[in-house]
């Protein structure tokens, strides 16, 4: 299968760690569920199905600032709970997501709500009504991962008294990424075109939840000062803006086969980002303007009009200047990374982390 251009970098080495974690996590909810009612047994499945694929980026993070700041004999181990803790909030978070932006596929698979009404027509639901009952379990299911989340964070191995920190930390990732949501969404709806609120976006529904939070939740649980561990910040937030812009780069011009979605689907999603803000800017007032906007979100696009709106995208300079940003919120993470009080090898795991997150291609 094709893969990033560059290999894992060291601070994602705790991945396939994570990912056994979740897995285990994720089987034990669906027994729970299982034994509340036997009828529960297809969510039960969905809830282990929906979580295949994952990068593990956000637990991998949460292990790996453990460790570095712990310092020696650290076992990223005692805190794998967090790490799980995390990417239950990201699948929870991806499954909403795809509910909203109508999204049919998730990692090159149905997603939740597509599987489920995909069933549900299978029984003889008519398209409406199929589309309607896979909107809402999805929705429930996410919500289950959500209820979820803060169990496996109360296992860890830690002193207790950094738990409260640690707990108030995993909450503020949980209401930022879902403020981030809404913002996302009104702008959508209100065909928000400001360049500055689409990074505020990024930010909160992507750059603080994907890096901040993970490395602060991390620090913290190794019993690093607050504001020692809110440094930190200072190199997630623009490492994590620029996840989002290659996210949203990858969204219109990647390829399908290393995505698991389809080609310009945040198009067809109509989705507000820092990419269509650029266009918009770019095309200025006149009929070309119009016609674009009036194409996004438009839930019917063909693959010629959806090649039309990505031809204008490349003609205007939107994604040349896209991708200048995510060079600059690189340049941005790698100053900052230079100023926080790690050791030599653990500053160069996060630059080598900055330069695989701004050049992956899925």
């Amino acid at each position: 299968m094709p893969d990033d251009v560059s290999p894992l970098p060291a601070v994602l080495r705790h991945a396939p760690a994570v990912d056994a974690a979740v897995g285990t996590e994720l089987d034990r909810l669906a027994d729970d569920l299982r034994g509340v009612d036997p009828g529960l047994a297809p969510a039960a499945e969905a809830l282990v199905d929906a979580a295949q694929g994952g990068k593990r980026l956000r637990g991998a993070l949460v292990c790996w600032s453990y460790a570095a700041h712990a310092g020696p004999g650290a076992r990223a181990e005692d805190v794998l709970g967090a790490a799980v803790a995390v990417e239950l909030v990201h699948l929870s978070a991806l499954v909403h997501d795809d509910i909203i932006d109508r999204s049919a596929t998730r990692r090159g698979r149905p997603s939740t709500h597509a599987r489920f009404a995909a069933a549900h027509a299978a029984s003889g639901a008519s398209a409406q009504a199929a589309a309607e009952h896979g909107r809402n379990v999805a929705i429930l299911l996410g919500d289950v991962l959500l209820a979820a989340a803060p169990e496996p964070l109360r296992r860890c191995r830690v002193r207790p008294e950094v738990m409260e920190h640690a707990q108030a930390a995993l909450v503020r990732l949980q209401v930022e990424v879902m403020a981030g949501q809404f913002l996302d969404v009104d702008a959508a709806a209100r065909r928000v075109d400001d360049p500055d609120r689409a990074l505020t976006i990024a930010t909160l529904k992507s750059g603080r939840y994907s890096v901040s939070r993970p490395l602060e939740l991390g620090a913290l649980l190794a019993g690093a000062d607050p504001d020692v561990a809110a440094r930190l910040l200072e190199v997630g937030d623009p490492l994590g803006v620029a996840f989002q812009l290659r996210d949203d780069l990858l969204g219109v011009f990647g390829d399908p086969a290393v995505t698991g979605k389809p080609a310009g689907s945040d198009l067809v999603e109509g989705k507000r980002t820092l990419l269509v803000a650029e266009t918009l800017a770019r095309l200025g007032r006149d009929a070309e303007r119009d016609a674009f906007e009036a194409s996004l979100g438009t839930a019917d696009l063909d693959h010629a009009a959806v090649a039309a709106l990505t031809a204008t995208i490349e003609r205007c300079g939107a994604r040349e200047a896209v991708e200048a940003h995510v060079t600059r919120c690189a340049s941005q993470a790698v100053d900052a990374i230079g100023r926080l009080p790690l050791d030599d090898e653990d500053r160069q795991a996060l630059r080598d982390l900055a330069i695989w997150m701004t050049t992956r291609h899925r």
